[in-house]
């Protein structure tokens, strides 16, 4: 027999854990959408370095 107060309980916690899941997955795309608009800005500012070669990236990381 199915005790419908335990199975109300998990569900309730499940629907939980869903909401707690949906609400880090908005803030994590909010944040995601933020640090892709501060790059696309540096990029428009001429604040990033291309490295084409592996001489390119070498000397990069020599200079930090």
């Amino acid at each position: 027999m199915v005790n419908m107060e335990d199975c109300i309980r998990k569900i309730n916690r499940v629907e939980q854990m869903l909401e707690e899941l949906k609400s880090s997955l908005t803030l994590f795309d909010k944040e995601l959408h933020l640090s892709i608009e501060r790059g696309e800005k540096d990029i428009a500012e001429g604040r990033v370095t291309v490295c084409k070669t592996e001489d390119d990236l070498n000397a990069f990381f020599a200079s930090v």
